[in-house]
């Protein structure tokens, strides 16, 4: 027998059947899911890896308080790579009356050493495309400082105790690191201007940078030179730009591999339940062709190869559409995509493309082992194997492959673990629970009369098949309430991280003796939530009476762990922003310990709990802090968690109000101010110039415009989950199909009418759905809310009235199934379903 040739017939004659097609449809939707997820993953990590040299504004660099030796530099130059340095920090520059914060970068030499530096000489122009390090005496300005400080290009600025001519407006940096929450405008001096200042003196706090260039391997190779010299500095590298596109599109890809992974998920279900069927139609021909001399291996060879052919084309249809998906997510999330971005690998195709072949053979293959077991005598008697463990070892092989495979398209093996970690505890507890129900009917059946008895019948009599569309429901309802009403809720709750009553401005440098007027004139301008802080900018001296230990380092350059902590040569210098209060911070939550009350006097202490790890501090330890001359020691009783995504004022180190006694200190304040009353802002710092207003409210649209883009991305993968999980419902309802046709030609033989059987059916599958529903519910709220707190850290309750309206539609939907299965069969003559079944 050529049984490539008699696969091929096959698989023509039956291409149409049922089961075949929902194989097909399943094949087509995982590949095209993990095709389009992956190819996006993996377009925009090439871009994000590409463009980081041109962001950081080299290969390598090494930052500190401390300006990095010279012996660096010479290592550098001697194996053939180029170096430049950098000095930034924070300052308000003034002109007039006007004042503006602005961030200055001292350069020399060679910068940039990467990307290139776009500076035009007048607001439209001509443009300088490689401007380089400005002259001596002169700076490049951002538009912003400039619209700030009310200058124009060929102004003077007051500049330390000289002026700086502004020679050009900066369109474009390539150092700016991409990050959404750069605040403050660049100034872009000579160094030699700055070192006149004497701002880079000790103490000052200055970031300094020395930055290389050069070949891949020439940098490895220097970065390995590098790694035991640089004790209280740190390196900086490709992972430390871009951050907040890279942030905003790890959330996105969390929420993009959520569906993906039902998808995947419920395509397999859908696999293993069409397989089950194609191979229980299959059982009386397999008996046949052993009757007629065929060979055991030959026959299930035979079947293997219809699903391989049924394969090659579906995954083929499947990385098409999944490659014209992605296209539609990258023009969805659009600016949180690099706007060129590289061809696609060919990767993640092979991997949608695995994906197919493993939902194929390790769902699809193992309800083919049974038929192994199938005797000629099955002509005669109609017996049938069992489920081999082969069987089973494949579906969990094939689980773990699957796993795998999406882990590495995903890159989220939190979300994995979680996600299907809960679907498959689903699973397992449908199965346990419908096999306990289907014995204690077999008790109660007896007592039941009309439809009830014939429907629930039918469950008990099939109690292996009832099983499993019990699971196959469960499954199928519990991942489309999670794509349709968790995922929902879980998008609404990261939109509510910034409300429409976010901060969008923020007052520093407030003097105690203003906060009355200031607050006053807020108010009067409409900022009605706006509060002002005190802030004092002290050094951590002591922890438990000992200098402070970084715990949180990496291992040690040996390659083993640090023992007992290592020492920061830079933390005795390192300020330290801290606040005091009497209440608890609003965006906070307390983890450990007790904040204090309002009446207490006690030196106590809140830490966050990054600054907690960060040095290793509980509840009970003792920190020493140096404002100028005074020095204070505080005892830490709470640990708490601030969310920094809300634009709110948050500190690492907290105070009681009434243990901080003449502190100095400035104030702050963060308010939101309704559009069109920004006039009245630049007159409060016109009449007070020592205050230095900082506007993000263009900052929290870009946020609000990243979080509707992912949304938008989401909600377009969530269409293949969908597709997937009506699949899985479709596949469930099939399961039986067969064997409620004879049951029906058999009654109706007896005498049974339309009205009867059709009662039936529907007691039967209202069965099945009403606890199927019940089981997927309560599944999607206990993973909902799980997987909301680990891994996408957001507190969502559980949204019932969505769930329990999902419950009743699915409940709806077996009833219709059930009945749609059956009208066919009620206008069929019993001897023909007979021939039929």
């Amino acid at each position: 027998m050529n049984l490539l040739r008699h696969a091929w017939r096959a698989l023509r004659r039956e291409a149409l059947a049922g089961d075949l097609l929902t194989v097909f449809a399943a094949l087509v939707l995982g590949v095209a899911v993990m095709t389009a997820v992956g190819t996006l993953v993996n377009r925009v990590n090439l871009a994000l890896t590409g463009s980081a040299a041109e962001m950081l504004g080299g290969d390598l660099g090494i930052a500190g308080r401390d300006d990095p030796p010279q012996a660096f530099a010479d290592e550098a130059q001697r194996r053939g790579l180029a170096n430049t340095r950098i000095a930034s920090f924070g300052s308000v520059l003034f002109n007039g009356d006007a004042s503006q914060m602005a961030s200055i970068k001292a350069v020399q030499a060679g910068y940039p050493l990467r990307g290139t530096l776009r500076v035009r000489s007048t607001p439209g122009g001509a443009l300088i495309a490689d401007a380089g390090m400005p002259p001596k005496g002169q700076a490049y300005a951002d538009p912003r400082l400039l619209q700030g400080l009310g200058l124009k290009a060929g102004d003077d600025l007051e500049f330390g105790a000289g002026t700086l001519r502004i020679a050009g407006i900066i369109e474009a940096e390539p150092d700016a690191g991409g990050d959404l929450l750069t605040l403050s405008p660049t100034l872009l001096v000579n160094r030699a201007d700055v070192e006149g200042t004497g701002l880079l003196g000790p103490g000052s706090r200055i970031n300094y940078r020395l930055m290389f260039a050069g070949a891949a391997d020439q940098i490895a190779a220097l970065r390995q030179w590098l790694l035991p010299q640089v004790k209280g500095l740190r390196l900086l590298s490709v992972d430390d730009t871009q951050r907040g596109v890279r942030q905003a599109f790890d959330l996105a890809g969390r929420f993009l591999g959520l569906s993906a992974l039902l998808a995947v998920l419920l395509a397999g279900v859908a696999t293993a339940l069409a397989a089950n069927r194609f191979a229980l139609r299959r059982i009386d021909q397999v008996a046949i062709l052993r009757c007629l001399g065929a060979r055991q291996r030959d026959i299930l060879l035979g079947l293997a190869l219809q699903l391989l052919m049924l394969a090659v084309p579906a995954c083929a249809l499947g990385i098409g559409l999944g490659m014209a998906a992605q296209e539609g997510l990258v023009q969805v999330l659009g600016s949180l995509v690099p706007q060129r971005l590289p061809l696609p690998e060919a990767m993640p195709a092979l991997t949608g493309a695995g994906i197919g072949l493993l939902l194929l053979f390790g769902f699809g293959l193992p309800p083919l082992l049974r038929l192994r077991g199938v005797p000629p005598m099955r002509v005669l008697n109609r017996s049938f194997a069992t489920l081999p463990p082969a069987s089973l070892l494949a579906y969990v092989a094939a689980l773990g492959a699957s796993l795998v495979l999406a882990v590495q398209v995903t890159g989220d093996l939190k979300l994995a673990l979680w996600v299907l970690g809960g679907l498959g505890g689903l699973a397992v507890a449908a199965g346990v629970v419908g096999f306990v129900l289907l014995q204690l009917m077999r008790g109660l059946q007896h007592r039941l009369h009309g439809n009830w008895r014939l429907g629930l019948a039918a469950l008990t009599r099939r109690r292996l098949l009832a099983v499993m569309q019990l699971v196959g429901l469960s499954l199928s309802l519990c991942a489309l309430l999670l794509l349709a009403v968790t995922g929902p809720g879980l998008l609404q709750q990261w939109r509510e991280r910034l409300p429409a009553d976010t901060p969008n401005y923020f007052l520093i440098n407030i003097q105690p003796e203003q906060r009355d007027s200031v607050l006053a004139t807020l108010r009067g301008l409409g900022a009605n939530d706006a509060s002002i802080e005190p802030m004092a900018t002290g050094r951590l001296i002591a922890i438990n009476g000992k200098p402070p230990l970084r715990v949180d380092r990496e291992p040690g350059q040996d390659g083993q762990p640090a023992q007992g902590g290592q020492r920061d040569d830079d933390d005795e210098n390192r300020p330290l922003n801290f606040s005091w209060r009497s209440t608890f911070p609003p965006a906070n939550t307390l983890v450990n310990g007790t904040f204090w009350k309002a009446d207490s006097t006690a030196p106590e202490a809140s830490v966050e709990i990054g600054w907690a790890k960060r040095y290793g501090v509980y509840p009970g330890d003792r920190i020493a802090i140096a404002v100028g001359e005074q020095e204070r020691e505080f005892t830490v009783t709470s640990v708490r968690k601030a969310d920094w995504n809300t634009f709110r004022p948050n500190f690492f180190v907290l105070l009681n109000p009434n243990a901080v006694g003449d502190t100095p200190h400035n104030l702050l304040s963060a308010f939101h101010l309704p559009a069109g009353k920004a006039a009245g802002l630049g007159e409060l710092v016109r009449a007070q110039p020592n205050l230095s207003l900082l506007d993000v409210d263009a900052v929290i649209s870009q946020v609000r415009d990243v979080m509707e883009r992912v949304a938008q991305a989401v909600q377009l993968v969530m269409v293949f989950s969908l597709l997937a999980g009506v699949l899985v419902l479709l596949a469930a309802l099939q399961a039986t199909a067969g064997e409620r046709r004879y049951d029906s030609a058999v009654l109706r033989t007896l005498g049974a009418t339309r009205r009867q059987l059709r009662g039936a059916v529907l007691v039967e599958f209202g069965a099945l759905g009403t606890l199927a529903a019940l089981l997927a519910v309560g599944a999607a709220a206990a993973i909902g809310v799980t997987v909301s707190q680990k891994v996408f850290e957001l507190p969502l309750l559980p949204p019932w009235p969505g769930l329990l309206l999902g419950g009743v539609v699915g409940i709806g939907l077996s009833l219709l199934a059930g009945w749609w299965g059956t009208r066919r069969i009620l206008h069929t003559s019993p001897a023909l379903a007979l021939r039929e079944a």
